[in-house]
């Protein structure tokens, strides 16, 4: 039996935390996805009315930051490149996504309006073409999660079973980033049940074996009279470093040749890669021309504004993060149809002559976050809060610098000597980094240790843990809220000690320790830790550093 090996305790526990979550949509029948629609009247909120949730959306885009424009910039039209007639329209729309790493709504530290992405902009967009009265097909190419772990996790069932469903996603492939979760979380997702199709498909990779009741190895999906059928890859380079057994996969190119001739009565057939440069690469060679669209695991950050080609196949970069999406119009052709059916029982659709248009799709301050998604963030926020860094498995770890610095002693400890700079600090943003999280953002993050990292002393950005010694709440460790002086200078304890007592040796050198030199770009390092082209994409250093300068050399002498 496939399930022999499943930790059903753990199972249950996910099934149980998904019913919390999602109103127990995980594991049982899918709800249906029109009375999630917040253009349907019939949607009611238990918590919170139309009018309240439509103001919060609007406070949402203007989370407090000193950067956010004063003016709504313009953007340019979408698909006026097309040149449609009045009325046309594509007979079908494939909506394509993928490499979302976790990104479901983008930092609005640096002001909302400077940044791209997010799942509610994404809403908004595909509500936008459907009030078009376009026929739309939303598909992804997978690696919706950033890593695996217990907020991870949370953060996968808000994002597939909820968010998901809600815009309509015909299929998803399985990337290098969901196969690091636990099997039995993964079975939950990726495997079809009675009552409750799932949206993952792999060709090549399987849980225990590639028995029938396994993940789907392809997708056809119909809609608008048209099948498209969906494929996607694991290429060897991402599954060597795999520590699950449970985890069965074969040779990619075998297995795509195994799927195309279920899909010989497709209309369009895409292929979605995860692999390294050259697996993808040999892929598209060997497979260009036998499907009309390749979606490459290798994509560059931002899609191209024109896509490239492979023979007749159009190469289609979804771009990181999902900051794009990327339309493709299909629209019938004048030319006879080059597929002809096979001519057996099974045959029952004439494929169709299709000629295909391309629009990048920048989720960007054009489109407004969707109140529905933002009841999702609502729900995930909640579980958070109520998980608390103990619930999510999060533990401090050693400082490094603590040999050299000590422990932390928090912002008011430093304020008695050095004054000036103090002033400095309180008429910053960083004086305000915690109460921006708190009481500012819609709804709040102080619960959540992605936004916690950036906005406390005592934290390990690159990987989202405290340092001992470290922020952990606000009860226990107040004097650590707001990016104070030790979450650049570091921990200061061994530096007030010295400075109450005589040993000028040790006073001097301690101080010196303390000191970020701007000559050396020891600041610059420290700040792009946060100021990173996810949270800060406009960071300029020497712009910065002007609005919080504090340069005190001869303090001591």
């Amino acid at each position: 039996m496939m399930m022999k090996n499943l930790l059903f305790p753990f199972g249950l526990f996910l099934l149980c935390l998904s019913f919390i979550l999602a109103g127990c949509s995980s594991g049982l029948p899918s709800p249906d996805i029109k009375s999630l629609d917040i253009e349907s009247p019939d949607i009611e909120s238990p918590d919170i009315e139309p009018a309240d949730i439509e103001q919060e959306s609007v406070e949402q885009e203007s989370i407090e930051s000193e950067s956010v424009e004063s003016a709504l910039p313009t953007y340019p039209p979408l698909f006026a490149t097309w040149n449609l007639a009045e009325g046309e329209k594509p007979k079908l729309l494939l909506f394509l996504t993928g490499f979302l790493e976790g990104y479901i709504e983008p930092c609005g530290c640096a002001g909302i309006g400077q940044m791209k992405g997010g799942l509610g902009r994404r809403h908004s967009a595909l509500q936008m073409l459907e009030r078009k009265d376009w026929n739309v097909m939303p598909i992804d190419a997978g690696n919706l999660n950033k890593g695996f772990g217990l907020q991870e996790e949370l953060k996968f069932n808000f994002v597939i079973d909820e968010a998901y469903r809600l815009m309509r996603y015909q299929a998803v492939g399985l990337g290098s980033r969901e196969i690091l979760f636990p099997t039995d979380t993964l079975y939950l997702y990726s495997v079809d049940v009675p009552g409750n199709p799932k949206l993952y498909t792999s060709a090549n990779v399987a849980l225990y074996d590639f028995s029938e009741d396994n993940v789907a190895p392809f997708r056809i999906l119909e809609q608008a009279g048209l099948r498209v059928g969906v494929v996607s890859v694991l290429g060897d380079s991402l599954r060597q470093n795999l520590d699950n057994d449970d985890i069965v996969s074969e040779n990619v190119a075998a297995k795509i040749q195994k799927v195309l001739p279920k899909l010989t009565q497709c209309d369009q057939k895409i292929l979605i890669i995860h692999g390294s440069d050259n697996e993808v690469n040999e892929l598209i060679e060997a497979f260009a021309n036998q499907f009309e669209f390749i979606v490459p695991g290798n994509t560059v950050a931002e899609p191209p504004i024109q896509p490239k080609k492979a023979g007749n196949t159009m190469i289609v970069e979804v771009g990181k993060q999902g900051r794009y999406a990327i339309a493709i119009g299909l629209f019938a052709s004048q030319e006879p149809a080059s597929k002809e059916p096979l001519s057996n029982e099974t045959v029952s659709h004439q494929t169709q002559r299709l000629s295909a248009l391309y629009e990048r799709i920048p989720l960007d301050g054009r489109f407004d976050n969707s109140p529905t998604i933002l009841e999702l963030m609502k729900i995930y926020q909640e579980q958070l809060r109520e998980s608390g860094l103990e619930g999510l498995g999060i533990r401090p770890i050693p400082n490094s610098r603590r040999e050299t610095h000590g422990g932390y002693v928090g912002t008011q400890s430093c304020s008695d000597c050095h004054d000036t700079a103090t002033q400095i600090w309180r008429q910053s943003g960083h004086a305000r980094a915690w109460q921006s999280l708190k009481e500012t953002a819609i709804p709040p993050r102080n619960y959540d240790p992605e936004c916690i990292a950036c906005h406390v002393v005592g934290w390990n950005v690159s990987v989202l843990l405290p340092y001992q010694g470290g922020f952990l709440n606000e009860r226990d460790t107040p004097r650590l809220v707001n990016v104070g002086c030790e979450a650049c200078h570091g921990p200061g304890e061994r530096h007030v000690d010295a400075e109450k007592g005589a040993d000028r040796t040790l006073q001097t050198r301690l101080r010196a320790v303390m000191r970020l030199p701007i000559e050396e770009h020891t600041a610059q390092r420290h700040c792009i830790t946060c100021h990173d082209g996810d949270n800060s994409p406009d960071f300029d250093f020497n712009s910065y550093w002007e609005k919080i300068k504090h340069e005190e050399e001869n303090l001591f002498q």
